[in-house]
């Protein structure tokens, strides 16, 4: 392939924005489909899971790949609902450009904001499309402007709609001076024309707002423009493309999806504005480099350029489960692989074959018998993958960055419907752990108990979906209940010693350990700060096994321990007689004194919500989140409907999707995603702490 004209993107939104709708219309106007699928009729091609369909509403990201014009594009449609925000999270890891899709009538929204900074992480360059502008209310220059307020962009307006509401026809292209009119029911044959004299004074003004913003980007197009000469397209079109590969504006098109008006503008923005693989830094990842005294190894820097004789460099980004087996979705960044390939996983060191290599459309699949750089595919059946492995080919290894994922927010207990269940159960459960890095699954040592974590009750109600649908098995499902987390309140140290029989076999291992708060969102780091006569290299992963298995299943109340750097400062061994198991056993007892002497604090998930109500409404909605322990940072009055935004503990907002509806008669509306961990204050932890 042409890397100069393969595009990587992505399309994200606020749920029922039109996202997949978009989509739909991309594949059935580039022939890739030859029917246009439909979320509310249930059968959009994108969303092929049962529970999509029946749901309406997308829940895992998915694939696909088509030709435009001279262009290949490769999509990923992601969901929109903040349940399913990791499947966002690792699209925009590998993508190098995204379409933000905004409703024409609610313009920027909760998820919105969420998708945005998502985006800003990664350095991913974005296109804003401006939907549903046939919807009554549907307003394209309060839209704008809430991208600039509320996501801090530039947004820099390409066209100004034909028609308003109702009356909705087209769209005017601000750089070639013309009118898209979109007449047939199928919008497969727009007609080009000039600009209708009811639009022609605001496009020109527009257009006179998009010369003047690209002049203080780029001396040529200054200097003709002071000089009153005519700016060729080309011109701008070539600044536009710059700065927004660059990051610095986002170029906004508009239109009616559902009513087939406005795709085929969009998809050529695509490919004129997003940058291709060539057009992005190299990837950069961390290499092992061994030191000439044979000391502990250095990590250095190195980058992959999208070369495909270059050495292999790919990065999985996702896995799915169902009970055929295993898809290992796949960005290669460098190098080219093909079947029957050897490679190598960063994580575990450990060798991988490639049998099949596969271009994915949803969830149908055509194999290829070699991918290069800047493609999407999906590896069947790699033995010892994980979301966030990296794959190299022998001599020449890297880890990229892997992704961070939110911790989960909300749990539940799972039984399997018999004895003889357990193990069957246990195993689906873990095959979708596997594949969803924000769902979680322990057992509570005392009791057995099987407890599941997610981002949401609907998360979890899918999860009991799919275990029925992809795996045939049935679980008894709990009640949802907060997840809480520990993690400590000061320093600690603590040292173990295991010397005992183990099997008739004399066992032994020292370990010492500090602890100390470490602010990551995360579960502990561990580092191993003691010489090799101390610890051998050997026993490194076991030390750390110890530590971490210990955190999984908390200490005093129960509960994950977060935010915590765990050092390993000391140990000792002895030949003969240390073994892995030993220095788990060592390492895990010296993590719970050094937890115990700095001191345990429970923390609660704290949820950032919006709720949009008619301004006579407010002051009744204000008083109720005042008593749920809500910290309201803004609120913007004086439209309808007026927005409040805060803070507020997931605990106190069980059953609220009742409350905000009989408080507005129905006509308010919320949204909540996680935004961090915070200590629960002395008077509520009587009721949590068992």
């Amino acid at each position: 392939m042409d890397l100069s004209k393969i595009r990587n993107f992505g399309i994200a939104a606020h749920i029922d924005a039109g996202k997949t709708t978009v989509t739909e219309r991309f594949l059935f106007y580039s022939g890739k489909e030859h029917r246009m699928g439909e979320v509310h009729d249930g059968n959009a091609t994108m969303d092929w899971m049962a529970e999509e369909r029946e749901r309406g509403i997308t829940i895992t990201s998915a694939a696909t790949n088509f030709p435009w014009k001279e262009w290949t594009y490769n999509l990923i449609d992601t969901p929109g609902h903040v349940d399913f925000t990791a499947e966002v999270e690792r699209a925009m890891r590998v993508l190098d450009g995204v379409v933000v899709v905004f409703c024409g009538v609610a313009g920027v929204e909760a998820q919105s904001e969420t998708v945005w900074r998502q985006a800003d992480r990664y350095g991913v360059p974005r296109l804003a499309f401006v939907n549903k502008l046939d919807r009554t209310g549907a307003d394209l220059a309060k839209a704008v402007e809430g991208i600039r307020k509320r996501l801090g962009a530039s947004p820099v307006l390409l066209q100004v709609p034909i028609g308003k509401e109702r009356d909705f026809q087209g769209v005017v292209d601000l750089l070639e001076r013309r009118a898209w009119i979109w007449e047939d029911e199928l919008g497969r044959n727009p007609r080009l024309a000039e600009i209708p004299s009811q639009v022609e004074e605001e496009a020109a003004r527009a257009g006179e707002e998009l010369v003047e913003v690209l002049a203080d980007l780029d001396e040529r197009v200054m200097e003709r423009y002071l000089g009153g000469e005519l700016l060729e397209p080309e011109l701008l079109r070539e600044v536009l493309r710059r700065e927004t590969i660059a990051g610095k504006i986002v170029p906004v098109f508009c239109g009616a999806a559902l009513r087939n008006k406005g795709i085929q503008p969009l998809m050529d923005a695509v490919g004129l504005y997003l940058p291709s693989p060539l057009e992005v830094p190299p990837i950069e990842g961390e290499v092992e480099v061994k030191t000439k005294k044979g000391g502990e190894p250095e990590i250095r820097k190195e980058t992959r350029a999208p070369d495909p004789k270059g050495p292999l460099a790919a990065f999985i980004f996702k896995v799915f489960s169902d009970r055929h087996g295993e898809l290992f979705y796949t960005r290669i960044y460098s190098g080219t692989l093909k079947v029957g390939d050897q490679v190598y996983n960063s994580r575990t060191g450990k060798v991988e074959r490639v049998g099949r290599i596969l271009r994915m459309h949803a969830d149908e699949s055509a194999p290829v018998q070699e991918a290069g750089p800047g493609e999407i595919v999906a590896l069947p059946g790699l033995r010892f993958g994980r979301t966030g492995d990296t794959l190299y080919s022998k001599g020449h290894p890297i880890s990229l960055e892997p992704i961070r994922f939110p911790e989960p927010v909300m749990s539940m207990a799972v039984e399997p419907r018999s004895t003889a269940d357990r193990d069957k159960l246990l195993h689906a459960l873990d095959r979708l752990q596997k594949e969803d890095p924000t769902f979680r699954v322990r057992q509570d040592e005392e009791t057995g108990q099987i407890l599941v974590s997610g981002m949401g009750e609907l998360h979890l109600e899918i999860i009991k979906n799919r275990l029925v649908r992809d795996f045939s098995v049935e679980g008894k499902m709990g009640r949802p209940r907060v997840s809480y987390k520990e993690t400590v309140a000061g320093p600690g140290r603590g040292v173990e010693v295991f010397d005992r029989a183990l099997g008739g076999k004399e066992l032994y291992a020292k370990v010492e350990v500090k602890v100390e708060p470490f602010p990551t969102g995360g579960p502990p780091q561990v580092l191993i700060f003691c010489s090799h006569e101390q610890i051998p290299k050997a026993y490194h992963e076991a030390v750390k096994q110890g530590i971490l298995g210990t955190s999984e299943g908390g200490l005093s109340y129960g509960y994950p321990l977060v935010d915590v750097r765990v050092t390993v400062i000391g140990g000792e061994w002895r030949e003969g007689f240390s073994t892995e198991v030993a220095f788990q056993a060592a390492a895990a007892g010296a993590f719970r004194k050094a937890v115990e002497e700095g001191g345990e604090i429970i923390l609660e998930p704290i949820m950032r919500f919006e709720v949009q109500v008619p301004p006579e409404y407010v002051s009744g909605i204000v008083s109720d989140l005042n008593t749920r322990r809500a910290q309201i940072s803004d609120m913007i009055m004086g439209g309808d409907p007026c927005f409040i935004r805060g803070e507020v503990p997931l605990s106190e907002m069980f059953g609220y999707s009742t409350t905000v509806r009989s408080l507005s008669k129905g006509r308010a509306a919320f949204t909540m995603e996680p935004a961090r961990f915070a200590p629960v204050p002395e008077d509520k932890l009587q009721g949590i702490v068992f």
